[in-house]
Order: structure tokens, then C-alpha cells, then sequence
């Protein structure tokens, strides 16, 4: 909410006798619509990476059966399928990014048609056009980051309202059952630290009521010398307001199920990549170093699904990081077998990709 927004409503309050709460409730509605907007734009940021990925590999494939396999009717169907995952990246991306999805569209309009008019004389083109759709994807991915920056501040903020909350109910305690105000006080100093830290990674629209907490706090400190009474009245309405706060964020903080399966799925579908580039580049001895590294990519990639990987998804990892191990180790021999090593890898890599369907 805009800050002279509240200090109007504040202003109001004082002047014709709105409580602090009622100020609160306007503003937790604010940040409430704040926090589902974060979630959804994180969520549709997902999406669109995870539709590029899908593209991305489709497209290494069109590649693929062009110059490993001379086969022209497969690389049209992996380029008919990829234009069906831009087209689906599109649904939820950014303006940035469906300006660039637009631009991929029509090459891969282009490509068809070399693939079609000219067969396995277009591997040049189409090399060309997974650049593209790379571009594509690190604008995707640069947008994801930027959600993710926003749901980690606000994630830093719910974590210190809470750190505050629980120095209150020390206060509350120290003054209630151990009728100790020095204790109390040095809680609730604790308290007003923790509501700064939650100030810092505070979204505009929170700073203000988190502002309106810190200043509750140092009149329930003022009041603990005087009047402690009063005090254990206002530090009660404190942690209150605390709470109403901290409900505002309800638990929107946590990541969706959907997300967490579009992160695991998007790593698969990397590590699918990597693995294809990695089948391309050791047909050749002199890329043999650029073939490691791919499967390098591969495993890492594979590392980062198994947090989200069930017991049998994650013996399939680990299975795929020993075969990558395997392969890596006949490529550094140079043997002849790491081609149907990494073919079979290929397969093995469709199977998990298309087992969390």
C-alpha cells in the first residue's frame, strides 16, 4: 500500500478514532493480494522455463535425426513438437520473452521447411535455431530468478515477523509468570531488532505496518517503567498485530506441488539436453573433451531433481549418474563403446521424463 496512504489512515486514526487493527486490516489486505501476486508470477515463470526446455530438446532431437540418422520425416515431427512447447511457453511468459517465443516460432516455420525442401544439407540451420531457442530460455530463466528474488525477501521477512513474535511471548512471559520487567525489556529489544531485519526484506506495501510495529514495541518498553499494567496490555495488542501480519502472508510462502513437479521435470528435461549434445559431440574425436563436459552438465542437473525425486525416481538418478560416470570413463579411454553407452543413456533419459507424466 502507499506509504501516505497509511500515514493518512493513521492520521484518520488518531483524529476520529480508528484502532491500529482496523488500520491493519486494510493493509494485510494489500499485502495478502501482494503475496498471491508473487506466487503466481513465480508459478507462471516456471511454466514458461519448463515449456522452453521441453522445446529445447525437441529441438536437439530434429538435430539429432538429421545428422546421425539422414532421417527427414523424424526431424520434421520433433520440429512439429517443438513448436507445440513454445506455443505452450507462450500461454504464461513475460512480454520479453513472447516477443522472443514469436521470433522462434517463425524460424522453426523456416526450418520445416529447409528440413523438408532439403533434408540433411539444413543441420547448419538447425544449429542455428536451438540458439534461438537458448536465448529464449535464458530470458526465461533470468525472469524465474527475479520471482524467485521477490519469494525469498518476502520468505526473510515472514522469518523475522515470527523471530519477533516469539521474543514478544518471552516478554509476555517475563512479565506475566516471572514478573520480571528487565527480562521483558530485553526481550522486547530482541523483538523490535528482529522487526528491522523483517523491515529490510519488506515488500513497499509492508514497510509502513511493519514500521507501526517497531513503534508499539518502544511504547511497551516506555511503559514497563511506569506502568506495568499497561504495559501487559499493550504488549497483548502488540503481539496481536504481530500475528494478524503474519496470517496475512498465510501460507503462500510455501512453494506449490505444481512448481516443485515443474522444477524436477525441468531439470530432467536439462539433463536430457545436456545428454544429447553430449551423443553429438563425441561422433567426433576432436570433441571428445566438449562431449565430458556435457555429461558433466548432465549429472549436475540430474543432482538437482532428487530433491524432489519419490524412492524409486531417485534410484533411477542415481542409477543414470553411475552409467554418466561410466560413459565419462570410456570417452577419457577413448573407446568405441561410449556411443552405445550414450544412446542407451538417451533412452534410459526419455524413460524418467516421460515416467513423470
Amino acid at each position: 500500500m502507499n506509504k501516505a496512504i497509511v500515514m493518512t489512515l493513521l492520521t484518520f486514526g488518531l483524529v476520529f478514532g480508528f484502532s491500529v487493527p482496523e488500520v491493519f486490516a486494510v493493509e494485510q489486505t494489500s499485502q495478502a493480494e501482494g503475496a498471491e501476486k508473487v506466487e503466481k508470477g513465480w508459478d507462471q515463470a516456471i511454466k514458461t522455463q519448463f515449456g522452453l526446455a521441453k522445446a529445447k530438446v525437441a529441438l536437439l532431437k530434429a538435430r539429432s535425426e538429421i545428422w546421425l540418422h539422414k532421417n527427414k520425416e523424424a526431424s520434421l515431427r520433433f520440429l512439429s513438437q517443438a513448436m507445440d512447447y513454445v506455443q505452450e511457453a507462450y500461454q504464461s511468459a513475460d512480454k520479453a520473452t513472447r516477443t522472443r517465443i514469436v521470433a522462434l516460432r517463425r524460424s522453426i516455420d523456416i526450418a520445416k521447411k529447409a528440413v523438408q525442401d532439403k533434408g540433411h544439407e539444413t543441420v547448419s540451420e538447425l544449429s542455428n535455431l536451438i540458439e534461438k531457442g537458448e536465448a529464449a530460455l535464458n530470458s526465461a530463466i533470468s525472469e524465474t530468478q527475479a520471482k524467485t528474488a521477490d519469494l525469498k525477501a518476502e520468505s526473510s521477512t515472514r522469518l523475522a515477523l515470527a523471530q519477533a513474535k516469539a521474543s514478544q511471548l518471552k516478554a509476555k512471559i517475563a512479565l506475566q509468570i516471572e514478573h520480571s520487567p528487565e527480562k521483558a525489556k530485553q526481550a522486547l529489544l530482541e523483538a523490535e531488532g528482529y522487526l528491522a531485519e523483517a523491515k529490510e526484506s519488506a515488500s513497499h506495501s509492508a514497510v509502513q505496518g511493519i514500521t507501526a510495529l517497531k513503534n508499539e514495541t518502544n511504547d511497551v518498553i516506555k511503559s514497563l517503567t511506569s506502568d506495568a499494567e499497561d504495559a501487559r496490555g499493550k504488549l497483548g495488542v502488540l503481539i496481536v498485530n504481530t500475528e494478524k501480519r503474519l496470517k496475512s502472508y498465510g501460507d503462500r510462502i510455501k512453494e506449490s506441488e505444481e512448481s516443485a513437479l515443474f522444477r524436477k521435470r525441468y531439470a530432467q528435461l536439462q539433463a536430457q539436453a545436456a545428454l544429447l549434445k553430449a551423443r553429438l559431440a563425441v561422433q567426433k574425436t576432436a570433441t571428445y573433451d566438449q562431449a565430458q563436459a556435457y555429461l558433466d552438465e548432465a549429472k549436475i542437473w540430474y543432482g538437482r531433481s532428487k530433491a524432489q525425486a519419490k524412492e524409486t525416481g531417485l534410484q533411477q538418478i542415481e542409477a543414470m549418474e553411475k552409467r554418466i560416470d561410466a560413459a565419462k570413463a570410456s570417452i577419457k579411454e577413448k573407446e568405441g563403446q561410449a556411443r552405445n553407452q550414450l544412446s542407451d543413456l538417451l533412452i534410459q533419459a526419455a524413460d524418467i521424463v516421460k515416467g513423470e507424466k
